[in-house]
């Protein structure tokens, strides 16, 4: 569900749906007016917001999304060269009368850049106008439909976490069920790069632990995007790996942005994206089965998360977010590896050294993921094959798993397949095959 809008530009050959707007638009602190949003604290637009509520509950849906224009920024032309929030003459009237103030629109905009309470004022003021349009939204819906969850489509990036959860919070409140959360925004391209895509399901792992991982929130569910979403924006395969990588870091769900029905042929999608998305859904399916009730296990670190990429590169599992950590790595410790420089046996030592439950025995350049049950259990290890080429076969040494353990291998795109697990001097191993070129695959482990 849109609320206050995205900017003029959704105007643009639409301006027939906008014909009835009466109300005033979003105003940056430069006074310059976005017409197709809307100001958040208007009357008319927040009696329009309850209304829209209204008839989209009355489908009795399990979940509503509010998209991620329930923001205070990014409302163009308005926000360019602004400071947050919306500034019309009617929101600076309100916020003077709420704090005894005398501000215009110049003299405010002044005032925060200097004072940093005033600054703090103001932005729990922009906070407390979205959750104002959360909990209108929340109302309407659980009036009409009782049973239906809310959630909310926000970013992945730091700034954002304060309101997302205090957004997510009053969705609980207003309705008493968990509420859902879908961490957005890009890479949308193939040409950011495939190991982008990973490093944003990394960071939106990372917002779960940011946000605080709230209990009342059951759903966790990254945007798989594209846009404009045309031919060369992307390709089946990249849009299945970030899946797989989301799923694999914590996440427990995806969506899938990937078509628009004004830009290209029907048939086109169906050959180029939804027949490969579609040839691996099952593994997507059975992994995020196999991973109920675990969660990640690796190594933590306060490095960005692409930094922890690089060193995840080497197959040491890393935790980017919430899970079981096996310990803390430095920063300067994974700033000197430097995997396309490195000798293959200096890079296993490095994974010989650390205590994981699933090591990785053989020269490989990708990513191991084991996630293992509330007892410590390892029940799945992902892997993924960040070259461009398919690699070699894959030893991997599992920690506690008996010799008569039934492990299958899983890979995108291909028939699962039993693995044969062997043991040597007290230790366990199975032997997994060739992955292909930027692709991935779970071991499940039963």
């Amino acid at each position: 569900q849109m609320t206050i809008g995205h900017g003029d530009k959704f105007g643009v050959g639409n301006e027939h749906l906008y014909a009835e707007k009466t109300w005033r638009g979003w105003t940056g602190s430069q006074g310059v007016e976005a017409k197709y949003s809307s100001c958040p604290r208007n009357p008319e637009f927040m009696e329009y917001i309850r209304n829209v509520s209204r008839i989209y509950a009355s489908v009795k849906p399990d979940y509503i999304w509010v998209d991620d224009d329930l923001r205070y920024d990014n409302h163009k032309p308005a926000t360019l060269d602004s400071h947050i929030g919306c500034w019309c003459d009617e929101c600076i009237a309100e916020f003077n009368e709420r704090h005894s103030g005398r501000w215009t629109r110049q003299t405010l905009a002044s005032a925060i850049e200097k004072d940093k309470a005033l600054d703090s004022l103001w932005h729990s003021w922009c906070v407390e106008t979205l959750c104002d349009i959360a909990a209108a939204i929340s109302e309407e819906v659980h009036k009409v439909s009782p049973q239906t969850k809310m959630a909310f489509q926000g970013k992945k990036e730091d700034f954002v976490v304060h309101h997302v959860k205090a957004i997510l919070s009053v969705m609980h409140e207003k309705t008493g069920l968990p509420v859902g959360y879908r961490p957005g925004t890009g890479p949308r391209f193939d040409i950011d790069g495939p190991s982008g895509q990973i490093i944003k399901s990394m960071q939106s792992a990372r917002v779960i632990e940011l946000i605080g991982n709230p209990s009342f929130v059951d759903i966790w569910c990254p945007e798989i995007e594209t846009w404009p979403r045309v031919y060369g924006s992307r390709t089946g395969q990249g849009v299945l790996v970030e899946a797989f990588t989301s799923l694999a870091y914590g996440l427990n769900s995806v969506s899938m942005f990937i078509m628009a029905a004004d830009m290209e042929p029907a048939d086109l999608y169906s050959r180029s994206l939804l027949k490969p998305v579609s040839q691996g859904s099952d593994v997507l399916m059975k992994y995020a089965l196999a991973n109920e009730g675990t969660t990640v296990a690796g190594y933590k670190s306060s490095a960005s998360c692409d930094l922890l990429y690089e060193f995840a590169r080497t197959g040491v599992p890393v935790l980017p977010g919430v899970g079981n950590s096996l310990g803390e790595v430095p920063v300067d410790q994974i700033l000197e590896v430097n995997i396309p420089k490195q000798l293959s046996a200096d890079i296993q030592k490095l994974r010989d050294s650390l205590d994981a439950p699933a090591v990785c025995c053989s020269p490989f350049v990708g990513l191991v993921i084991p996630r293992v049950s509330a007892e410590g259990r390892l029940r799945t290890v992902g892997v993924v094959n960040t070259r461009i080429d398919s690699q070699e076969e894959i030893r991997i040494r599992l920690a506690g798993v008996p010799e008569k353990a039934k492990v299958t291998w899983h890979e995108l795109k291909k028939k699962p397949l039993r693995c044969r697990v062997e043991s040597v001097d007290g230790q366990t191993y199975v032997t997994i095959p060739q992955i292909a070129a930027w692709n991935a695959g779970f071991l499940e482990i039963k």
